[in-house]
């Protein structure tokens, strides 16, 4: 949950909820572990399995 305060200087205060910054943290770590697997896979394989670990990844990103 994101909220933004109003201070005693007239700024604006924005506040996240530390729960959130760990779910974006851990969505954002996914998503390059993701990228660094598709490209290890396609040189193991020969670039012939990638669009099944390109579609395995993303329903396994979905799902998060």
């Amino acid at each position: 949950m994101v909220e933004i305060d109003i201070n005693e200087q007239g700024g604006l205060d924005l506040l996240v909820d530390k729960w959130d910054m760990a779910i974006s943290l851990l969505a954002m770590g996914f998503s390059i572990a993701l990228v660094v697997i598709i490209i290890t896979a396609s040189v193991r394989a020969g670039w012939r399995f990638w669009p099944w670990v390109l579609a395995l990844g993303f329903i396994a990103w979905m799902a998060l």
